[in-house]
């Protein structure tokens, strides 16, 4: 066998092995978002508050905290300094959304 056929069948493999194992772990992550979903927080105030509070605390002052649509769609974006949260983060006062927030 040629070793440039060689080469495209280890490239293959590895590409294979790359997508199951991003499905495996968008799964992983979506059930401990589930599962933490159910625990309300202690303190009782909503993800985008606690991540404003962060973010003040640590004199980020210029950050905004907005909404995003979606379902763990939450992201930083560094041109605007903007912290977006999902749908279901956004207002939840759960564990789940608190980490995602303060993450």
């Amino acid at each position: 066998m040629p070793e440039y056929l060689l080469n495209y069948y280890v490239i293959y493999f590895l590409l294979i092995v790359a997508f199951f194992y991003s499905i495996y772990t968008s799964i992983n992550v979506k059930s401990t978002f589930r599962k933490y979903n159910k625990m309300p927080s202690s303190r009782g105030m909503s993800a985008a508050t606690i991540a404003r509070q962060i973010l003040d605390s640590n004199g980020l002052y210029n950050v905004q905290v907005t909404r995003v649509s979606g379902e763990l769609t939450d992201h930083y974006d560094p041109r605007t300094n903007v912290i977006r949260l999902s749908d279901s983060v956004y207002g939840a006062n759960n564990l789940s959304a608190v980490g995602v927030a303060a993450h």
